[in-house]
């Protein structure tokens, strides 16, 4: 097991991936899923050059994805990592932490001072709550969805 930032090598599993996180956690909020649309967002990640998409590898294949945007500060001059996507596929989910984990030690390498990370209510929210207490992250907004 190995992570490293986003390639190439990966596009094929990132898609099944989103995929597969799209029909377990999103599918319920928003039925219009293009997968053009995610082949644009991964290549604006890795064009991005700021190392924001890290891949879970096991045995040559990507099981799993921390990806997210640096969000601008308007208080200060620290840089904010905002969570967009942490999935990893089910045979694979005891990795989860170390992905997490591990991710954050390459942001805070690369000069981020603060993680952002979401949970959904769709996806064991009361689970994923008290886990990211115990790492330390503390509770901040809550965010209502709509569609117009």
């Amino acid at each position: 097991m190995i992570i490293e930032t986003y390639s190439d090598k990966y596009y094929n599993d990132v898609i099944q991936i989103m995929d597969n996180f799209y029909v377990e956690a999103i599918q319920a909020f928003d039925d219009s899923f293009d997968k053009n649309v995610l082949a644009e967002t991964i290549t604006k990640l890795k064009d991005s050059g700021t190392g924001n998409a890290f891949l879970l590898i096991i045995d040559d294949k990507c099981e799993g994805m921390l990806a997210g945007i640096e969000a601008p500060s308007m208080l200060n001059d620290k840089r904010v990592f905002q969570e967009i996507v942490w999935y990893v596929n089910k045979p694979f989910r005891k990795y989860g932490i170390r992905l997490l984990k591990k991710a954050q030690e390459m942001l805070k390498a690369d000069g981020f001072d603060t993680m952002i990370m979401a949970v959904l209510e769709s996806s064991k929210p009361v689970e994923i709550k008290r886990l990211y207490e115990r790492m330390g992250f503390m509770l901040f907004e809550t965010h209502y969805i709509k569609a117009l």
